[in-house]
Order: structure tokens, then sequence, then C-alpha cells
């Protein structure tokens, strides 16, 4: 059985209207009581008026569903006002005929002068349906607006986190690759490993979600993937320590958040620094949040004039931006004869 939705049954024209006429019913009804003693012949009259001006505003609803979001403000103005003088003035008549019909002490004629009066009433009734009925419409159009903005915005938010997930560095590609390559004579269990590992790095960087936010266990197996690769290439000229605390690992980051500035690390490092580059990866819990540290020895000053590290921390950046507002940090200082990037994560408070 499919799921009742109520908001659009509350919200549709057939339950508004049937609903505001009852209470109309109700309240034209209860104001008359204190003016006369027929109660029964009240309730008929009143009941019939109620119902004419249902009946009436069900054909003004046909005109104004064909009006809305079709003409200007001033113009639907203009046209409601002269069809309620209209239907008010028709409204008028139906119920002096009415009333002329059931009652036979009733004086038509006599009560002629009043209908104008009676008329500009119901004018004015029919004037406060069609403001309730325009303001719900323009109200339900804003609404929708809203919605698409807001779906849009998300949609190019995701358009945008999905451009940045897959700016993978082509030359570590290309360069694992050649590496596998050339290990594939001589020495094919090494070679096959490279693949094993590769195909794991690409998986997880190319198939995870930017928006999704997984385990921090789950982060540090890709790097660890990356890293095992160019370990192969570099040997004993990389050395690489780890150091996270076991309940980092169950901290929630964005996929694929880590790895731009452990390959920036590397890439740079390797052109500033003495042999071995070493590289350091550390990740900590404070009270109320995470703080991911990516150390390399050399220098600062060239990764500034590198279009390369500028798209990678931009990239890193901008997802933090996106993703965690001021919640999400980042900072590139040069410590003594290392760089060090580091990434702070603030849990909501």
């Amino acid at each position: 059985m499919s799921k009742i939705d109520f908001n659009r049954i509350f919200s549709s024209f057939w339950f508004l209207q049937i609903s505001g006429w009852l209470i109309y019913t109700v309240m034209i009804y209860i104001t008359f009581l204190t003016v006369t003693s027929n109660f029964l012949s009240l309730f008929y009259i009143k009941t019939f008026r109620a119902i004419v001006g249902f009946l009436l505003t069900i054909v003004l609803w046909q005109i104004y569903r064909r009006m809305v979001n079709r003409l200007s403000l001033s113009s639907t103005v203009l046209i409601v006002l002269g069809l309620s003088l209209i239907f008010g003035t028709i409204w008028a008549f139906i119920e002096e005929g009415y009333v002329w019909a059931i009652s036979r002490e009733y004086d038509f004629y006599r009560n002629l002068p009043k209908i104008p009066k009676v008329a500009l009433d119901y004018a004015m009734t029919v004037t406060a349906w069609s403001a309730v009925y325009f303001g719900i419409k323009y109200w339900q159009k804003w609404q929708t607006e809203q919605q698409n903005a807001l779906e849009s915005a998300a949609l190019a938010n995701k358009a945008q986190l999905e451009v940045l997930r897959y700016q993978l560095n082509p030359h570590f590609l290309f360069n694992a690759l050649n590496s596998i390559r050339a290990s594939v004579d001589e020495d094919s269990i090494r070679a096959k490993q490279m693949i094993t590992q590769l195909s794991e790095f690409l998986r997880y960087s190319l198939l995870g979600e930017s928006e999704k936010k997984i385990p921090l266990g789950e982060e540090f197996e890709a790097v660890r993937n990356y890293l095992a690769i160019e370990k192969i290439r570099f040997e004993e000229k990389l050395e690489i320590e780890f150091a996270v605390e076991k309940a980092a690992e169950d901290f929630k980051v964005p996929c694929f958040l880590l790895n731009p500035l452990v390959e920036n690390a590397i890439k740079h490092g390797w052109q500033t620094s003495a042999k071995p580059l070493k590289i350091k990866i550390s990740a900590k819990v404070f009270d109320n949040g995470l703080v991911l540290e990516v150390t390399n020895s050399g220098k600062l000053e060239n990764l500034h004039n590198s279009n390369g590290t500028k798209i990678g921390l931009k990239n890193v950046r901008e997802r933090l931006e996106k993703l965690f507002g001021a919640r999400g940090k980042f900072e590139l200082e040069q410590d003594g004869d290392f760089v060090k990037a580091r990434i702070e994560i603030s849990e909501e408070s």
C-alpha cells in the first residue's frame, strides 16, 4: 500500500475549498442567531448562501487557474476586482431569488434597493476568497522555486565535488604503469603486487562518493596502497611513517581527502629534500574533532610556484569549505626542515 501524502491532501484545492466554506457556513449561521427566532429557516438560508458561494468560486477557480503565472500582478488584481463585483452581484440576485421563492411574505421589489449593498458585501467575500487563492498559489510557486534552487545548488555542489575528486594526478598513474611495465620481466611477483595495489587505489578514488563520509581507516588504506606503489618506485630513497591513533580510524572524513596532500608531499618534497625523502602521516583526535597532518622533508618556497600544488591544495581547501564550512581548516607551513600540511575538522556542536 502506498504511503498517504497528508501534506499534499491538506494543501489540495478541494480540501481547502470544502473546509473553508464549511467554516464560513458555521460562522454566518452563528452570527445571525441573535436576530431571529426561526433557527431552521435561518439554517436553510445561510446554507444556501454558502452553497452558492461554493459553486461560484468553483467557476472562478476554473478561470483563475488559467491566469496564474500568465498575467502581471497589476492585470491580475484588476481582473480579480472586476470578477468579484460580477460574481458578488450574481450571488446577491440568486440569494434574493431563493428567499423570494421560499417565503410568501418576502417582497422582492421592495428589497431591490438593498441588492447593491448585499452585492458589494458578497463581492468583498469573493475578493477575500480570490486573495487567499492567489496567495496560496504564489506561496506554492515560491516554495517550488526555493526547492528547485536548493536542488540546483546541491547538484552544482555535488558536480564541483566530483570534478575536484577526479583531478587525479596523471603523472602518478603514468609513472605507476611504467614501473609495472619495467617490473613485468624483472620481477613478476612485484608487478602483480603493484597492479593489485593500483587497482585498489583507483577503485577507491574513482568510485567513492565525494560528499560521502567514510571512516578514516578506509582513507588510510587507500593512502597505503598509493604509497606502496611509490615505495616500489623509489625504494630506499623514500621513507614512510604512520602515526595514527586507534580512535582516529573511526572518525568520519570525506572520501579521497588525504591523498592530494600525500601526493604533493612526494612530488614537491622530492624536488627540495635531501634523500631519502621522509614522509610522515599522522592522525589524532581531540575534544571535538580530528587533526590530520602530512609532513615531508623539504622546503616550502618551491611549492608556491607550482601549478600542480596550487590545484591540489585548492582542491583540499574547497572540499573542506563545501563540506564543513568554518568547521574545516587547512594550513600549510614550514616547520624546520619539514613542510607540514595540517587539516583540522571540528564536529558539530
